[in-house]
């Protein structure tokens, strides 16, 4: 088995069939039900709410009732989900806490990521507020089925038995029938538990679904599940920068998802955040200090630092406007200070 899949134990294998174009329905947003539980879902008035931390707890207040199999309603989540949908729209607040990382059991940590990264590429796709909310819903809540695996195989640090592995496989379709409990209404949201290892190229699990056949959602939180599994760091592996995890998803998934999902991929989650050291082609290396969302890999980096007594400014390049620049590769901070 590809070393990918053992850093990702739960995610499906590294695709290597052909790519399929976009089939119907696989990249577009379903519409969306009017009286849909997460459409109607607003978040209350405050300010600045942290819905990192909001959703870290309603999971965490949730998890002794998801592991009874069954559940009447959902809390506090939808509205959380309403909220960090609207956070994304007006800053990237949320999307840096997920690169800097937060302590916490990573079943929970991992769900409210997935929740944030997927959301972030439905923007990308053009869906509307209350389509993105539904989106950090089924981010919230894909792994709920991962709540009833034992710590020991989640969390054990070896390549997992063949045993072991098929727990870990059956989790979609108990996260789905957990979802069932809540009723019709929820329908959708039990499709996209159910299909979020499910790959575009048919290498998924539990029933090696391809291409359109796949929820829209789910193909959007799948792969933000594998990309944050990657720089988040686990019993198995070290963590990866956001740099080296789209380009390993580039190269070794390339398969898995489609065209229009790994664009979304590149275009919505930086592979140079804020803090990135990089060195250019001139030999100069700096520090990335913002980026724009219509250039996403050609984003500010500022070269040198300020000398005692305030002389020497550091020079600010903006590879947005100076084309005859481009990044080269992501170096260690060391390099910057020497």
């Amino acid at each position: 088995m590809a070393r990918l899949s053992d850093l990702v134990r739960e995610q499906g294998s590294p695709g290597q069939g052909p790519e399929g174009d976009a089939g119907q329905g696989g990249d577009a947003s379903p519409p969306s039900t009017p009286n849909d539980p997460v459409s109607s879902a607003r978040p209350r008035a405050a300010n600045l709410p942290d819905w990192y931390r909001l959703a870290m707890e309603e999971l965490a207040r949730f998890e002794p009732v998801f592991q009874q199999g069954t559940i009447g309603n959902l809390g506090e989540l939808p509205r959380i989900a309403s909220g960090i949908a609207d956070s994304l729209l007006e800053s990237t607040r949320l999307l840096d806490r997920v690169y800097a990382g937060s302590p916490g059991r990573h079943v929970i940590t991992n769900s409210v990521n997935v929740a944030i990264l997927a959301t972030r590429l439905g923007m990308g796709l053009r869906y509307g507020k209350e389509e993105l909310a539904r989106l950090a819903l089924g981010g919230l809540l894909h792994d709920i089925g991962m709540f009833n695996v034992p710590d020991a195989i989640i969390n054990q640090p070896q390549a997992l038995s063949a045993s072991d592995r098929e727990v870990i496989e059956q989790h979609p379709e108990v996260g789905a029938e957990i979802v069932a409990t809540l009723g019709p209404s929820y329908a959708w949201l039990k499709q996209v538990v159910a299909q979020e290892h499910e790959r575009w190229n048919g290498r998924g699990y539990p029933n090696g679904l391809t291409g359109g056949e796949i929820h829209p959602h789910a193909q959007l939180i799948g792969i933000a599940d594998v990309f944050d599994a990657l720089i988040s760091p686990r019993p198995y592996h070290r963590r990866m920068s956001p740099y080296d995890a789209i380009r390993e998803l580039l190269v070794r998934e390339k398969t898995a998802f489609s065209r229009l999902v790994m664009k979304a991929l590149v275009e919505q989650l930086s592979m140079y955040p804020l803090g990135t050291c990089v060195r250019l082609n001139t030999g100069e290396v700096g520090v990335v200090t913002g980026s724009k969302s219509t250039y996403p890999l050609r984003p500010i980096i500022q070269i040198g630092t300020p000398s005692e007594g305030g002389a020497g400014e550091p020079k600010m390049v903006d590879l947005s406007t100076s084309t005859l620049l481009h990044i080269v590769e992501v170096v260690k901070p060391m390099e910057v200070a020497s």
